[in-house]
């Protein structure tokens, strides 16, 4: 006869998992960068509509040889520092739409909680940046060989904003990973998401080498290899409907 043991496992990993990530976001990691960009411009959105402020989006991305950078900037009123740290409690989600029914982006509570997972579980150990109401976090958590969740979160000023910046780098292995984020094409999002939200002032930068992006002023990305503004179709919010 054999006696089964029951182990109980937390469901923290799961955000550190690429398997489990894959079934929470219903993509494959080739897709994982899409996925970024879909959850942070959803969450760009909502805050300026909440606001309520005609929603300015800047998405800019580098394509360098041992990264994919991808940063966005909105002008919300900034994410709180309290919310960012609800953020990193894996155990529970964290999101103002669980409770509505209404049409809506990011009701999972789990955008955020995803786009710090993803990054480990391809790989990088550089952290990602969340900028708002005058605070820099940088935030890399990791799950070690135990199944242990760490979590190194720094904060330090940041300069005077309005809004909030994500900043993600997803790691690049030209030996076995070069066509990993061959689908993802960040014209097409910026296109889409003006496209399906007319209210919205959308800008793409893309840049083919890392140290343009550095050497750039977030307000002044004269370096940029493209650059397109899809300007806003309708009044918000005089004409817009959810």
């Amino acid at each position: 006869m054999i006696e089964r043991t029951t182990f109980e496992i937390s469901r923290t990993s799961e955000y550190f998992s690429l398997t489990e990530l894959q079934a929470m976001t219903g993509q494959p990691m080739e897709h994982f960068a899409s996925v970024i960009v879909k959850e942070v411009l959803d969450n760009s959105l909502d805050a300026c509509e909440s606001a309520p402020v005609r929603p300015e989006i800047q998405l800019a991305v580098c394509r360098g040889e041992d990264k994919l950078s991808i940063t966005i900037e909105d002008n919300g009123p900034g994410i709180p520092a309290e919310t960012v740290q609800r953020i990193l409690a894996f155990q529970t989600r964290t999101s103002d739409k669980l409770a509505y029914r209404a049409p809506t982006r990011g009701a999972q509570g789990n955008a955020l909680k995803t786009v710090l997972g993803i990054p480990f579980a391809l790989g990088s150990n550089e952290p990602v940046i969340i900028e708002g109401r005058g605070i820099k976090h940088q935030i890399r958590a990791w799950i070690d060989p135990a199944g242990e969740l760490h979590i190194d979160h720094r904060e330090e000023p940041a300069l005077s904003r309005v809004g909030t910046k994500v900043q993600v780098h997803l790691p690049v292995d030209q030996d076995s990973d070069e066509k990993l984020y061959q689908d993802f094409d960040p014209q097409r999002w910026a296109q889409a998401f003006s496209l399906f939200n007319p209210h919205a002032f959308v800008k793409i930068y893309i840049f083919e080498n890392s140290s343009k992006l550095a050497n750039n002023d977030n307000r002044n990305l004269e370096n940029r290899d493209f650059y397109n503004a899809y300007q806003p179709t309708i009044e918000f919010p005089g004409q817009w409907r959810k």
